[in-house]
């Protein structure tokens, strides 16, 4: 159903009814001929539209009553095991590559160790053998001055041995005068020293890429021993800035922002404001940003660093925002307590869907699940990209949770609140051509989805189809009024209300 529910959304998508002026272009020359072919046109565009968008109904429906707990159970319970499996198998290549590098040192070490060694009894052996001839000759002189007093001419004898000399080279030692300072020996390595191990180091992109190859899921992050993957990952949003952050702790470097921001988990840290996105330095340092804090256009060329639950191993992502920032209100229960419970989620796309299909023990309220026993975590909500966007009860058979209703609370600085005035409408120029929707809400999350670059909706005839977007580039709040004209035919217009507690930014179509 997954597979399907992206497949027709895709199809959804691609569906323009409004292609102007490409497919209004014919080479007929009769105008009633031509005007015919464009109503047949159009009208089979506007069946394919509702196919699509039905067809698409449809099968989101079946989604959201299928009741897939058992087996989600049994999916997180596997994947527990896998993850399971992957730290031992990766531990163990680790210890590996300890031991290896520490036998290979070893190797190289010990003939070190024992040339200097070698080095070092020749020193000692030399002095030795200095010593020793200085005694050779000592001892030789006193044997001829012993001599001496027993000659007939001793005065002779002793001016004999005052002249002798004695060759010393008698005392001598094979060690120190078969010594080469250039003879150090050079050991034949193993062949693991020299090529390494078969396997890549477990830290590396090229492990996964060849210990997990032809697996149908992709491999958690590496958290063995000698790995240094961090569980979250930074991804850097040019040209944004927050509405706000704390100055009053800053940091002279991105890794010190980083880490302090790991430190509070995506519970406690949104993300990273570099102010001139090139780093930060002690004179420009860099700022925390808290969850839920908004985010706009900056005009000084800041970024964003956004902290994320790290999905790949050794992932680093560089992207844009995108430019719809939308914010929903879900609602979702738990089977059980009663009641219900309604999470807040910013910085989402304006055609999000929200669902509870997986555990984790990763986050803030999973590690709490964990340690109250849960060994899976707790349930976690995830948009339709698969972000983890919220935590649900502790992950169990008997405690799990659903969405049971998602509103829309505002895009880009407005609210999903319009105020309606009857009979009035404007000039065609006023309105974003060839951009119009046959039901009000499709009209409203394009509008919002749009930020400042739409005023509103102006609905021909009031009948609740047919509705055009009303230009925010000549329609704005302090205007309005005098642009806007009397309808005869009682159309009405909506006016998009602006936050009061955000700033109002542009948009994307």
């Amino acid at each position: 159903y997954i597979t399907l529910e992206n497949e027709y959304l895709a199809a959804f998508r691609a569906l323009n009814e409004y292609n102007s002026p490409q497919e209004c272009a014919s080479a007929e020359t009769d105008v009633q001929t031509y005007l015919q072919s464009m109503v047949t046109h159009f009208q089979n565009t506007r069946i394919a539209w509702w196919e699509a968008y039905h067809r698409l109904q449809n099968i989101t429906t079946n989604i959201s009553n299928m009741d897939c707990t058992v087996d989600t159970l049994a999916q997180v319970s596997k994947k527990s095991q896998c993850d399971q499996d992957q730290l031992t198998y990766e531990n163990l290549v680790c210890s590996v590559y300890q031991t290896t590098n520490e036998s290979c040192q070893t190797y190289v070490n010990c003939n070190d160790n024992a040339w200097n060694h070698y080095v070092a009894m020749v020193i000692n052996t030399n002095n030795s053998v200095v010593d020793n001839q200085w005694e050779y000759r000592a001892i030789k002189r006193l044997q001829c001055l012993l001599d001496a007093f027993a000659a007939t001419d001793m005065d002779a004898a002793i001016d004999a041995c005052i002249q002798a000399r004695y060759d010393p080279s008698s005392v001598s030692s094979a060690c120190v005068s078969s010594y080469n300072p250039n003879g150090k020996p050079v050991p034949t390595q193993p062949a693991v020293c020299q090529a390494g191990l078969p396997v890549s180091h477990p830290n590396t992109d090229q492990f996964a890429a060849t210990e997990y190859a032809g697996l149908a899921a992709s491999p958690s992050l590496c958290y063995a021993t000698c790995c240094t993957q961090s569980m979250y990952t930074f991804t850097t949003h040019s040209g944004w800035a927050p509405a706000s952050y704390d100055s009053s702790t800053s940091y002279s470097s991105i890794s010190d922002a980083q880490s302090a921001c790991e430190s509070l988990t995506p519970s406690g840290c949104y993300g990273i404001f570099d102010i001139s996105c090139d780093g930060a330095t002690a004179a420009q340092p860099a700022y925390l940003i808290t969850p839920g804090t908004p985010l706009q256009a900056s005009s000084s060329g800041s970024c964003v660093l956004v902290m994320r639950l790290a999905t790949e191993r050794n992932t680093t992502v560089t992207t844009t925002l995108p430019a719809v920032n939308c914010t929903w209100d879900v609602t979702f229960n738990r089977t059980d307590v009663t009641g219900v419970r309604t999470e807040r989620i910013t910085q989402s796309a304006v055609d999000e869907a929200f669902k509870f299909i997986t555990c984790s023990n990763e986050t803030a309220q999973g590690q709490s699940c964990a340690s109250q026993g849960y060994a899976n975590g707790a349930w976690v909500m995830s948009n339709r990209a698969g972000r983890i966007v919220a935590d649900g009860s502790c992950c169990s058979s008997t405690k799990f949770n659903r969405v049971v209703g998602q509103t829309l609370y505002g895009c880009n600085g407005y609210l999903n609140t319009w105020n309606q005035s009857q009979n009035r409408y404007f000039s065609v120029d006023k309105t974003i051509r060839a951009l119009r929707y046959s039901t009000i809400v499709e009209a409203k999350k394009h509008c919002l989805s749009l930020g400042s670059l739409c005023w509103g909706l102006m609905d021909d005839g009031c009948d609740g189809s047919g509705f055009a977007l009303v230009d925010g580039i000549g329609v704005t709040t302090a205007n309005w009024d005098s642009e806007v004209l009397v309808s005869s035919q009682g159309t009405c217009i909506y006016e998009k209300k602006p936050d009061a507690t955000a700033v109002q930014t542009t948009g994307s179509n």
